[in-house]
């Protein structure tokens, strides 16, 4: 399994100019870099971690993009925790093929 960051746009009601955003940190399954929707639904999607909702994206130093960085962090993390357990698997796989008669 791994994580990947995932972004969606809404257009809201006709007096507000601006986008509204969505972003998510997705567990997909291997191989998939990009969902067509933040949704446990889409295809190679396993579970939604954690959304950040209704963010405003416009201007410099918006809502979205300070969400968007703690997003990409959370994403590193939880890899490189995967990764971590990927190794100890393997390095347990390869000691009771050692141990094995």
């Amino acid at each position: 399994m791994s994580y990947i960051v995932q972004s969606a746009c809404a257009q809201m009601l006709a007096s507000v100019k601006a986008l509204y955003r969505r972003i998510a940190v997705l567990e997909v399954e291997p191989g998939v870099t990009k969902v067509s929707m933040i949704s446990t639904h889409a295809r190679g999607v396993l579970r939604v971690v954690a959304t950040w909702e209704k963010l405003h994206a416009r201007g410099a130093s918006t809502a979205y993009d300070r969400a968007m960085v703690e997003a990409e962090a959370l994403c590193a993390k939880l890899n490189a925790h995967e990764a971590k357990l990927a190794r100890r698997r393997a390095a347990r796989k390869a000691a009771k093929a050692t141990v094995a008669p």
